[in-house]
Parts: structure tokens; sequence; C-alpha cells
């Protein structure tokens, strides 16, 4: 079980589509706009989540190392 922290953990309408999938009144579909945009967020959804894992790790080693020193 995770507990969530901070509001930016949970996932948002970001990655669904959005009316910006559906064709325009000119009868032109925006699809190509959406699916570039989609995929921008889907990157930056990724390079969040490992930032967060990476400071995580960077916290657990340095908690370890205090209990180390604490010991020693």
């Amino acid at each position: 079980m995770f507990t969530l922290k901070t509001s930016g953990q949970l996932r948002s309408m970001r990655n669904r589509k959005s009316f910006r999938a559906c064709p325009t009144s000119t009868g032109l579909s925006s699809w190509r706009a959406e699916v570039r945009r989609q995929s921008r967020e889907d990157v930056v959804l990724a390079k969040s989540e490992l930032r967060r894992r990476l400071l995580a790790e960077l916290w657990d080693a340095h908690f370890r190392r205090c209990r180390l020193i604490r010991m020693a």
C-alpha cells in the first residue's frame, strides 16, 4: 500500500482524449495534434515518476547511512 502525499501524485485528465480529438467545425480532424499532445503528456508523466523513484531511493540510502553512523 502507498500513501499519497500531494495531489500531484494523482493521475489527471491529461492522459485522456480531450475535446481537441474530435473534428472541428471546419470538418478537419485534429487527431494528429491530439496524439502529439497525449504523447508529450505521457513523457512528462514518465519523467516525473522516474524522478520520484530516484528521490525515494536517494532518501532510503541517506537513512541507511544515518543508521550506520549511529551504530558505529
